[in-house]
C-alpha cells in the first residue's frame, strides 16, 4: 500500500486493532473457560482479568476515535459513514438476540458494540469542532458517572447511560457513560497529531511479514471477526469439556462447602460423584453470579421466587452435565 491520498488505510493502525483483537481472544477464552467450569467460574470475574477486560475494551474504543479523525480527515464521507453505522447497529442488534436466547438472564444488551455505534453517532459533531469542545466533552464523559451517580438511573431504561448505583447483569456491558468519553480521547489525541503533521511511523509502515500482515488483516475485518469467534471458541471448548475428567478443579474455594453438601444428596440419587461435582459445582457458579440469592442462600433466608430461580438453574446444570 503506498497510496497516501486522503482515503489511505494505515497499516499500523490496522495492526494496533489486530493486536487489540489478540487481547479480546485472550479474555473470552478465560470467560468461556469458567463458564464451561473448565477453570474456577470465578476467574473471569476476578480483579486481574477484569481489569485485562476493561483493557481490552479502552484500547477499541480509542482506536474507534483514532479511526474517526482519520477517515474525515478530507471531510465527512456520509454514505460510508452511514454504511459504516448501519452495519455496527446491525451486528449489535444480532449479538443482543443471540445472547437473549442463549443467556436470557445476562444477554447482552448494552455491550461493546452497541456502545461503538452510538459513540460514533455521538462523536460526529465534534470531528470539526474546536478541540477544546471535544476535550470538555471527554471530560464531562468520564466525571459524570461520579458526579451523576444516583439510584434514578437503576430503572432498566437507563441502564446503557451507566449512572445507576448498581450494575446490571449481563455477559457484556459498556455503558456510554465512562466509555464515550475514552472514543473521544482517541479523537481528540488523532486530531492534535493530524494539526502537526501524522508521524512517518504511522504514514510509512508496511506490514511486510506473515505475522504483521495477519494482524493488520485481522484489522481490517474486526467486526467479522468479532461475531464469529466466540461461537467458535464456545463449540471447541465445549468439546474439551465432554471430554475432560476432573471436575473438582472447576470449583471454587468459596463453593466447596455447598458444592460438598450439594453432592452429597445428588450421590443419594445414584449418580457418580464426579457427575454430581460437575452439576453443583455448575449451580454455585449460576447462584453466585446472582449476589442477593446467593448471599440470601448463606444466610439461609431464601425467598419463594430465590427457591424457583435456583430449581431454574439445577434443571440447566443437570441438563447440561448429562
Amino acid at each position: 500500500m503506498t497510496d497516501t491520498s486522503q482515503t489511505q488505510r494505515f497499516d499500523a493502525i490496522d495492526a494496533l486493532r489486530g493486536v487489540a483483537l489478540l487481547g479480546m481472544f485472550a479474555f473470552h477464552i478465560i470467560w468461556d473457560l469458567g463458564y464451561l467450569r473448565l477453570v474456577s467460574p470465578d476467574l473471569p470475574y476476578g480483579p486481574v482479568v477484569m481489569g485485562f477486560g476493561h483493557g481490552v475494551a479502552t484500547s477499541f474504543l480509542f482506536l474507534v476515535g483514532v479511526g474517526l479523525a482519520l477517515a474525515s480527515r478530507n471531510g465527512v464521507d456520509q454514505r460510508a459513514f452511514q454504511r459504516r453505522f448501519l452495519r455496527l447497529c446491525a451486528a449489535a442488534a444480532g449479538v443482543s438476540a443471540a445472547t437473549y436466547v442463549l443467556f436470557p438472564d445476562s444477554f447482552i444488551f448494552f455491550g461493546i458494540l452497541h456502545c461503538i455505534a452510538l459513540s460514533t453517532l455521538l462523536a460526529l459533531p465534534l470531528l470539526r469542532a474546536p478541540l477544546w469542545l471535544a476535550a470538555l466533552a471527554a471530560a464531562a464523559a468520564f466525571v459524570a458517572p461520579l458526579l451523576i451517580e444516583s439510584p434514578l438511573f437503576d430503572a432498566p431504561a437507563f441502564w446503557w447511560l451507566g449512572l445507576g448505583t448498581q450494575e446490571p447483569v449481563s455477559n457484556d456491558w459498556r455503558p456510554l457513560l465512562p466509555w464515550f468519553g475514552v472514543a473521544l480521547a482517541g479523537l481528540i489525541a488523532t486530531r492534535l497529531l493530524l494539526a502537526r503533521g501524522l508521524p512517518t511511523w504511522l504514514t510509512r509502515w508496511r506490514a511486510r511479514t506473515p505475522t504483521s500482515r495477519t494482524l493488520v488483516w485481522g484489522g481490517r475485518h474486526s467486526l467479522l471477526i468479532y461475531l464469529v469467534h466466540q461461537p467458535v471458541f464456545l463449540a471447541v471448548l465445549f468439546m474439551v469439556a465432554r471430554v475432560t475428567v476432573g471436575p473438582e478443579a472447576a470449583v471454587a474455594p468459596q463453593d466447596e462447602p455447598f458444592v460438598a453438601s450439594c453432592a452429597s444428596q445428588c450421590m443419594g440419587t445414584g449418580a457418580g460423584p464426579n457427575q454430581c461435582r460437575a452439576v453443583c459445582g455448575c449451580i454455585a457458579g449460576d447462584i453466585r453470579k446472582e449476589a442477593p440469592i446467593w448471599e440470601r442462600m448463606m444466610r439461609e433466608g431464601l425467598s419463594p421466587a430465590d427457591r424457583v430461580a435456583i430449581d431454574s438453574f439445577t434443571r440447566q446444570c443437570v441438563n447440561a452435565n448429562r
